[in-house]
C-alpha cells in the first residue's frame, strides 16, 4: 500500500511539472484531448470486443450466404390444392417475382426510404438512436434501423447484455447488415426480409401473411392490402387487422401518406383509398382446421418416421417442420369436401335419432364399466395419475365445475361442467370413418377419420383402428365358396344347426326366421347367417382366410366358423382395399395415398 502511494505521488508530481508554464487554455485543451482520446480508445476497445465475439459470435459472410429460413412442409392434393402444412413457424418462402410491387413500394417508403442509397446502415439515424440509448437510456428509441438491420435482427434475435443491451445489439445488427449487403443484392435482401419478418400469430413471411389475412397469394395483394401488412410490421399485435381493425386502418392510412410523400402514390388516389373500409378474408390452416385433418395427422406420423431415416445430401436428417418439403398425395380435394360434408350431414341426423331414442336415459346404464373405463382412459385422469394423485384425490378433481368449450353439432359452445360430466357428455356422441379409393390404381381419394378432429382425435380409418366388421366380411366367404367350385344356384337351407365340434355353437339369424332355402345371391342379399356358416364350413375356413389375405387383409383372423359372421377385428383401411378387389375384377391393388416428396428446391427425394 505504501509503494502504491509513492507511485501515485510521483505521477501527480510529473503531471504538475508538465503543466507548469502552460496557459489555462492550453491546460484545458490538454485535458479535453486526454478525455476524448480515452473515450475514443474505450469505444474502439468496446467495438473490437464486439467484433471479436466477446458478446457472442457475429455471423460470417459465408454463414449469411448459406442461411436458410425454417420453412413449413406442405401437403398437396392430386388436383394441386394445398390441404395442409407442418411447421414450427408458419412460413412459405417466395421469390422476388412472386411479391406484389405494391408491397415493395409501401415497405421501402415506410421502413427505409434510403434503402437503395446505403450499404446496410443509415449513419444519421444510427447516431440518433445511439445518443438516445446512451444518454437518455431509452429502451425503445427506434427509428434508426434500416431494412438490412431489421433483417439482421430477424435472423439473429437480440440478447440481454444488461445496461449495454441496446448498444451492443445495435452495433451487432449494423455489422451484420453491412455483411448482408456485401453478400446479397438489394432485391435479395428485400426478398429475404419479407420471407423472414413476423406478422404475429406465429405467421412468418409475406406469403403466409397474405394467405392468413386475405386468403390469397402475396403476388396478388392489392395496394390497400399491402399497406395493411406493411403497417402491421410496426407492432403486429397492436395493429392487428383481426383484433384491432380501427388501429390497422389508421396505420394503413399512414402508409398511404408515406407513399404520397415519396412519390409512390398520387394524393387524390390516396384520399380515395383511405375511404375504403378494411376487408379481411381471414383463414387459419392448422392441424385441426382445413381439409383432411385426420389424413394429415396420419400422414404426419408416417413422414416423421421417414425423416428419421432419410439423410440430406449435406448430412443430417430431413426435418418435416423446417425443411420446406412438398408432399404430393392422391387425395382429390373436391371429393374430400363432399366426403366431409356427407359425414357431417349423416352423423348429425344419426345423432339426433340417437338422442331421441335414449331421451333422459343413459346408454351405459346396463354397462357401467364403459363409463368407468372412459374416465380412467381420459387424458385428464392419466395426467393426474402421473402426478401421483390417489384415486380419491382424482375423484375430487373430477367433481370441480369449470367453464369448458365443448363440441356440438351447432358449433363450439361453452358450458359449465365437471370433468366427470365432460366424460359422460362425450360418451353420447356417435362417430364413424369414411374412406374412398379408386379400385383400379388404389389411389385414396377421400379420408375422413371422424366427425371433428379438434375434439375426437381417434381416427376410425387407419390400419391400427380395428373393430368387428360384421356382415361386410360375408362377400369374402361367398367368393371363396365360388373359387371352391360350389354351385351358386344350388339352394341351401336356412335351418338353424348346432355345431358340436365348436362347443355346441348355434348361430342365429337376425330376423329369427329359419325356414326356406336360398341361393348364394339370395342368402348374401338378405345376409342370412345360417347359410353363411354352412358355406364357410363347406368351403373350408383356411380357404376363406387365404383369400382374405390375398385381398389385402393383414389383421389376425381366427380359424373358427364365426368369422363368416364378421367376428374378426379388421380396419376400415383393409376392408376398403379388399372390396376394391371385387370392383377391380378380382385383381387386388394395395391402397396408396403418397405420390412423391420433393425438397424445397423441387427435387424429388422420394416417390
Amino acid at each position: 500500500m505504501k509503494d502504491f502511494y509513492i507511485w501515485l505521488k510521483q505521477k501527480f508530481s510529473s503531471a504538475s511539472s508538465y503543466f507548469k508554464g502552460k496557459s489555462p487554455i492550453a491546460k484545458v485543451g490538454i485535458v479535453l484531448a486526454a478525455v476524448f482520446g480515452t473515450i475514443a480508445s474505450l469505444i474502439l476497445i468496446f467495438y473490437s470486443a464486439i467484433l471479436m465475439g466477446y458478446y457472442g459470435k457475429l455471423p460470417t459472410r459465408a454463414t449469411l450466404k448459406n442461411f436458410q429460413n425454417n420453412t413449413a412442409s406442405e401437403v398437396y392434393a392430386a388436383d394441386g390444392e394445398l390441404i395442409g402444412r407442418y411447421y414450427i413457424q408458419d412460413r412459405t418462402n417466395v421469390s422476388y417475382a412472386d411479391i406484389s410491387p405494391y408491397m415493395i413500394d409501401a415497405l421501402i417508403v415506410t421502413e427505409d426510404v434510403r434503402f437503395y442509397n446505403h450499404n446496410g446502415v443509415d449513419y444519421k439515424s444510427l447516431m440518433r438512436v445511439l445518443i438516445k440509448s446512451l444518454l437518455l437510456q431509452e429502451e425503445s428509441s427506434g427509428g434508426g434501423s434500416t431494412l438490412s438491420q431489421q433483417l439482421a435482427k430477424n435472423l439473429y434475435p437480440r440478447k440481454n447484455y444488461g445496461r449495454l443491451s441496446m448498444v451492443v445489439n445495435k452495433i451487432k445488427e449494423a455489422v451484420t447488415a453491412t455483411r448482408l449487403e456485401r453478400v446479397y443484392t438489394k432485391k435479395e435482401i428485400l426478398t429475404l426480409y419479407l420471407n423472414t419478418v413476423s406478422y404475429g400469430e406465429n405467421t412468418f413471411g409475406i406469403e403466409r401473411a397474405a394467405s392468413r389475412f386475405f386468403s390469397k397469394r402475396s403476388k396478388d395483394l392489392t395496394l390497400e392490402e399491402s399497406a395493411v401488412l406493411v403497417g402491421l410490421l410496426k407492432a403486429n399485435t397492436y395493429y392487428s387487422p383481426r383484433l384491432y381493425p380501427e388501429r390497422a386502418t389508421q396505420r394503413r392510412n399512414t402508409v398511404f401518406n408515406q407513399m404520397v410523400k415519396y412519390g409512390k402514390l398520387e394524393a387524390s388516389r390516396a384520399d380515395s383509398l383511405k375511404e375504403i373500409p378494411l376487408k379481411l378474408k381471414y383463414q387459419v390452416l392448422d392441424h385441426n382446421d382445413g381439409l383432411a385433418t385426420y389424413f394429415r395427422e396420419h400422414l404426419r406420423q408416417q413422414l416423421q418416421a421417414w425423416c428419421s431415416q432419410k439423410k440430406k445430401p449435406g448430412g443430417g436428417n430431413y426435418n418435416l417442420y423446417t425443411d420446406g418439403l412438398k408432399i404430393y398425395t392422391t387425395l382429390d380435394s373436391r371429393m374430400q369436401r363432399y366426403a366431409e360434408e356427407a359425414m357431417r350431414q349423416h352423423m348429425k341426423k344419426l345423432q339426433a335419432s340417437f338422442f331421441a331414442h335414449w331421451k333422459n336415459r343413459r346408454p351405459w346404464e346396463k354397462a357401467p364399466k364403459a363409463l368407468e373405463n372412459a374416465v380412467i382412459n381420459s387424458k385428464r385422469y392419466v395426467k393426474l395419475k402421473k402426478q401421483g394423485l390417489t384415486s380419491e384425490e382424482i375423484k375430487a378433481e373430477f367433481s370441480v365445475p369449470a367453464k369448458t368449450k365443448v363440441f356440438t353439432w351447432d358449433g363450439e359452445q361453452t358450458k359449465t361442467m365437471t370433468a366427470f360430466d365432460s366424460v359422460k357428455y362425450y360418451l353420447h356422441f356417435l362417430n364413424a370413418g369414411l374412406l374412398s379409393m379408386d379400385p383400379h390404381d388404389g389411389h385414396i381419394k377421400a379420408w375422413v377419420g371422424g366427425i371433428d378432429h379438434a375434439y375426437f382425435k381417434y381416427d376410425h380409418v387407419n390400419k391400427s383402428t380395428k373393430r368387428q366388421v360384421g356382415s361386410v366380411f360375408k362377400p369374402i366367404v361367398y367368393a371363396a365358396a365360388l373359387q371352391r367350385g360350389i354351385n351358386p344356384c344350388k339352394y341351401i337351407s336356412a335351418e338353424r344347426r348346432i355345431y358340436e365340434s365348436y362347443e355346441n355353437w348355434s348361430p342365429g339369424n337376425a330376423d329369427g326366421v329359419y325356414e326356406g332355402e336360398y341361393s348364394m345371391e339370395g342368402a348374401l342379399t338378405k345376409s342370412v347367417n345360417t347359410v353363411s356358416v354352412d358355406l364357410i364350413l363347406k368351403t373350408g375356413i383356411s380357404r376363406v382366410t387365404k383369400l382374405a389375405r390375398a385381398m389385402g387383409i393383414d389383421s389376425n383372423i381366427e380359424a373358427v366358423p364365426s368369422i363368416a359372421l364378421g367376428t374378426p377385428n379388421i380396419s376400415l383401411f383393409e376392408m376398403v382395399g379388399a372390396y376394391g378387389t371385387f370392383a377391380n375384377g378380382g385383381m387386388h391393388v394395395k391402397p396408396t395415398y403418397l405420390v412423391r416428396i420433393e425438397d424445397k428446391k423441387g427435387k424429388v427425394i422420394q416417390n
